[in-house]
């Protein structure tokens, strides 16, 4: 036998010995959503009244707050900077160039009693900026059976089609060369 070590190149890679079960989790994720793109939306649920639909906005509100990990008179705080609202502006009635400020009792009704005070929908402009959170967004899109994709989903969509393209191509490509 010979003595000589076999030099090793440091750049060489090492086997990543966790690529199967990752290779796994990635095709089954593309069969997940191969089925999806078959099975198209979810149906809209339907609501039995407009009290629900209320109820179920209040909810996604909370926990966009919950999410971001604020508190109501943040959450209020925040709101009234976003609209440029001031205890001062409220004073001068004469000079009214937006609606009263969000109080904290404001909000906690219209998150504990939202069937009976609805919360405005321009609110949820401030919400989404604030929390950074598309909760309250996502009850409208489901109720139709759609669903809000993310930027990075968005692009991940745009590989796939990519690659069923890169697939086309190089099926033309074989017919093209098979062709006599």
């Amino acid at each position: 036998m010979s003595k000589r070590k076999e030099k090793i190149d440091p750049n060489q890679m090492e086997f990543d010995w966790e690529f199967p079960s990752k290779l796994e989790k990635v095709l089954e994720e593309r069969r997940q959503l191969k089925e999806k793109i078959v099975t198209g939306p979810p149906k809209p649920r339907a609501t039995e009244n407009e009290f629900g639909l209320c109820v179920a906005l209040a909810a996604a509100i909370k926990k966009a707050i919950d999410d971001a990990n604020l508190s109501r008179e943040q959450l209020v705080d925040g709101v009234n900077c976003y609209f440029g609202r001031t205890a001062e502006d409220a004073e001068k009635k004469e000079d009214m160039i937006c609606r009263n400020p969000l109080t904290i009792h404001m909000l906690n009704n219209y998150l504990s009693k939202p069937a009976e005070t609805p919360i405005p929908a321009y609110y949820l402009f401030a919400i989404h900026h604030i929390t950074k959170s598309l909760e309250p967004a996502r009850a409208f899109v489901e109720a139709e059976g759609a669903k809000i994709a993310t930027g990075s989903e968005i692009r991940q969509m745009a590989l796939g089609k990519l690659e069923e393209h890169i697939v086309e191509i190089n099926k033309l490509k074989k017919e093209l060369k098979c062709r006599p």
